[in-house]
């Protein structure tokens, strides 16, 4: 219950604060005043001082001409000087557009009223109505169209530019999304970059107050000084967010995407598993992409994997493969009739991968024939959601990476949940084929890159919150847009009953697993085991527990000779390697062991017909007709088989082992049978007759030494 707590719901919180970047600097007044009061200053006072120009320049023709051209010429540079300053203080356009026509027509102004003066009643007129009237545009552009952009000059962002360095990085327009999310378009002008402006952003994050991890970013493709600023201020995903019910009841796996739960913007973070889907709602389709879940203990993997594996048992043509060897009650037996496999147990798990290699041959060849390059809804496939929990325990070997490799196109996809994706818990090839991750709280956020994407991680992804925030992650790939990579969500929380019961109404509409597969897995899925109820505090059903595979008979004598001998006779086989040898050394060792042998038998000497021998001294032969020893043959001689009885002999037993379920067996469980073949050198056969089962893949190398699992069946077409 503790896990339920920490997904409590409540009502919103009200007072959330906004990052504000648009706050004004205090002291208005006197701006305003110079502000508003200015255009009129210009209009009254500036008739004086033009009329006395006149009448100083009207009493001779070239100080007046001097004066004109003078008058003009300041006029010029002035407005170029303006255009400079709103370019420093990156005024917006129309504040520019402003002050050159402003500049223009004092200019003009200054100069006719200079050249004819303002002394009538004309020329006075004429200065004060357009005076008037720039004056009261001033005014008006001051009150209404200048109020946004003066407010942008001198915000917060203003601040940063000079405190943290962001004066190359020119902000364009910031907007609200009224649920804690703010949205900057930010343009790195003079040559700036984004990474130069990512490595600002912790520093932004403290001059925002907000939490590490919030403030991320993106860029443009098509043009890199583009960039794109998210800050995330409230955190709506703190009270959590109840899973709604199925979302497609009854529908095909391949319809529509998987809601898996929310992101803190308050959109619906949706999986495209399958790769192609009849109705993608906005998410890109494409290929099948495996995925990671790494997360420390506590951090809600297993709750997110529920809902994920609660959603895809209420629809049509999927198949769930559940794989726990930790505590696979615990994890998931409220849920456990919705695995169509259930496999709990270390060997079982490993032989399974390998058992997929003839499962996913079989499936591409039947898409082949229908003329499909991958699977898609509709095939007559089920698709194959394969969720490898605490993966750490079995996530390595051949087989293993081999089903990453091939099963995507066969329509399968491979979840490998883990705490820590590092190399020494997990293969490093393995890894590389799952180009999906979700990265849930970890220890250090910086291991969040052994699952996501570089993207995500320049974007800013940092789930360093370790498992104080149950259910939160960075989820990439499977469709998801790459803007929304490094954004936090949250899965959806909801109790074990719930999910049970929404199982248990999936029943109905489930898919059973297609014919080829259940043909290909073979006795794997004939002694399955299978739930029809949950596993909860009411219930005490117990697995349906598969029947045990009958044990072979081995004969006394196979008993006697079979053991470690059959283990050194197999390494005997193995090719030898050709090793460098030391003449020099291999000499000085061989005289020592000599002088060390020459010792014991002048210590010991032998009697008889073996007295005085020495190590130069060579035996000679036994006389003709001395009696010799041999040892007698294992089997009488009625009982022995010819090879090809022997052979089939022994293929019949594999496949009664396949058949029965049996996963693997020791050499010496089939010595009663090589031991009877009527040859001198049975073991030898015996190594021959091996390596050609090695050879076409009826049997494997077993992950426990000297054993070999049973692949397939030695008599089935083809084999």
């Amino acid at each position: 219950m503790g896990r339920r707590n920490s997904y409590r719901t409540s009502r919103p919180r009200r007072g959330r604060r906004e990052v504000d970047v648009n706050i004004e600097d205090g002291g208005q007044q006197p701006r305003n005043l110079l502000k508003y009061g200015g255009p009129w200053a210009v209009t009254l006072g500036g008739g004086i001082v033009v009329e006395g120009l006149h009448l100083v320049a009207a009493t001779n023709p070239v100080t007046s001409s001097i004066t004109t051209l003078a008058l003009a010429a300041t006029g010029y540079g002035l407005t170029q000087f303006m255009q400079k300053l709103d370019v420093r203080a990156k005024a917006d356009r129309d504040t520019r557009i402003l002050h050159a026509v402003n500049c223009g027509a004092v200019t003009a102004g200054v100069t006719l009223g200079t050249v004819i003066g303002v002394d009538t009643a004309a020329t006075a007129g004429s200065w004060l109505l357009a005076g008037t009237g720039m004056s009261i545009a001033n005014n008006l552009w001051s009150a209404f169209g200048g109020k946004a952009k003066e407010g942008k000059g001198n915000s917060k962002w203003s601040k940063l530019e000079s405190q943290i360095g962001l004066a190359q990085h020119e902000l364009k327009e910031a907007e609200s999304n009224g649920r804690g999310t703010v949205t900057a378009k930010v343009e790195a002008k003079d040559g700036a970059t984004a990474d130069e402006f990512a490595r600002k952003i912790p520093a932004l994050a403290s001059a925002l107050k907000v939490g590490a991890g919030r403030i991320t970013h993106t860029v443009n493709d098509d043009d890199v000084s583009d960039i794109t600023v998210r800050v995330q201020v409230a955190d709506l995903l703190k009270d959590g967010v109840r899973w709604p019910g199925p979302s497609a009841f009854g529908t095909g796996f391949g319809d529509t995407p998987l809601p898996l739960g929310r992101y803190e913007d308050g959109a619906d973070l949706l999986l495209n598993i399958p790769g192609v889907l009849r109705d993608p709602q906005g998410l890109e389709t494409g290929n099948v992409e495996h995925c990671v879940a790494q997360g420390t203990n506590g951090a809600g993997k297993t709750q997110g994997n529920a809902v994920m594996i609660t959603e895809a048992s209420t629809r049509s043509e999927v198949s769930i493969f559940l794989l726990d060897c930790a505590k696979p009650d615990q994890d998931y037996g409220h849920i456990r009739h919705a695995a169509d496999m259930w496999i709990t147990e270390e060997r079982d798990v490993k032989r399974f991968f390998k058992q997929m290699g003839p499962v996913i041959k079989a499936r591409a060849a039947y898409l082949a024939s229908k003329g499909l390059a991958r699977w898609e809804p509709g095939c007559g496939l089920n698709f194959l959601l394969i969720i490898c929990e605490e993966a750490a325990d079995y996530a390595d070997g051949d087989a293993y990476a081999k089903v990453l490799r091939t099963i995507r196109a066969a329509g399968g996809w491979v979840e490998t949940s883990i705490q820590r994706a590092t190399h020494d818990q997990m293969d490093t090839t393995a890894r590389s084929n799952h180009p999906a991750g979700m990265a849930y709280g970890l220890a250090d956020g910086a291991e969040a890159a052994y699952v996501l994407p570089p993207e995500a991680i320049e974007a800013g992804a940092f789930p360093g919150w370790g498992n104080r925030k149950p259910g939160y992650l960075y989820a990439a790939g499977m469709g998801i847009p790459q803007e929304r990579w490094a954004v936090t969500a949250r899965t959806y929380f909801a109790d074990r009953d719930t999910l049970a019961a929404a199982v248990t109404a999936g029943m109905n509409v489930r898919t059973p697993l297609d014919s080829v597969t259940a043909d290909a897995l073979g006795p794997l899925w004939t002694n399955r085991t299978s739930f029809t109820s949950p596993l909860l505090a009411s219930s005490g059903a117990a697995p349906v527990a598969p029947p045990a595979p009958p044990q072979a008979e081995v004969p006394a004598a196979a008993e006697e000779t079979g053991g470690r001998d059959d283990l050194d006779e197999e390494m005997a086989d193995e090719g030898e390697e050709d090793v460098e040898v030391d003449e020099e050394m291999l000499a000085k060792e061989t005289e020592e062991m000599l002088e060390m042998l020459q010792d014991l038998l002048n210590e010991d000497p032998e009697p008889g017909a073996y007295e005085g021998l020495t190590i130069e001294k060579e035996i000679e032969p036994p006389a003709d007709g001395a009696p010799t020893f041999s040892l007698p043959s294992p089997v009488e001689e009625d009982q022995q088989l010819s090879p090809d009885d022997c052979r089939a002999a022994i293929l019949g037993r594999l496949h009664e082992w396949f058949a029965a379920g049996k996963a693997s067996f020791e050499p010496k469980e089939l010595s009663g049978l090589w031991l009877r073949v009527a040859l001198k050198e049975p073991r030898s056969w015996w190594n021959r007759l091996r390596s050609e089962l090695l050879g076409t893949g009826v049997i494997e190398d077993s992950e426990t030494y000297g054993e070999y699992d049973i692949v397939r069946d030695p008599l089935a077409e083809g084999s």
